[in-house]
C-alpha cells in the first residue's frame, strides 16, 4: 500500500525536480516599480529641503531675537520650527533610503 503523499492523481510518483507549491515569491504589493521609487525620491528630497528651511528659519528667528535682546530684553526661542525641521529632514532621509533599496 502506498502513501497518498508520494503519488499524483494517476498513481505515479511526482518528479523530484518540481518545486513545492509554497515557494516564497514576493507579493506584487511588496515590489515597488521604478516610477514609484522616483516618486519617493522626489518626495524625500522635497521633504529634506523644506525641513532644512524650517530648521534654518527657526534658528534664524532665535538668533535675531537674541541679538536684539542683548541689552537685557526678552528673546524668543523658536524651538517649534527647529523640531519640525528636524522631523522633516529625518523622514525625508528615511524615505530616500526606502527609494534606494
Amino acid at each position: 500500500m502506498s502513501d497518498s503523499n508520494d503519488t499524483t492523481a494517476k498513481g505515479t510518483t511526482a518528479p523530484a525536480s518540481t518545486p513545492p507549491p509554497y515557494v516564497a515569491v514576493p507579493a506584487p504589493y511588496h515590489v515597488a516599480s521604478p516610477q514609484q521609487r522616483a516618486i519617493w525620491e522626489t518626495k524625500a528630497k522635497r521633504g529634506i529641503g523644506f525641513g532644512a528651511a524650517w530648521l534654518i528659519g527657526g534658528v534664524l528667528i532665535t538668533v535675531v531675537t537674541y541679538a536684539q535682546a542683548q541689552g537685557g530684553g526678552v528673546y524668543f526661542v523658536a524651538w517649534g520650527p527647529v523640531v519640525y525641521g528636524i522631523y522633516r529632514i529625518v523622514t525625508g532621509l528615511l524615505l530616500l533610503n526606502k527609494s534606494k533599496s
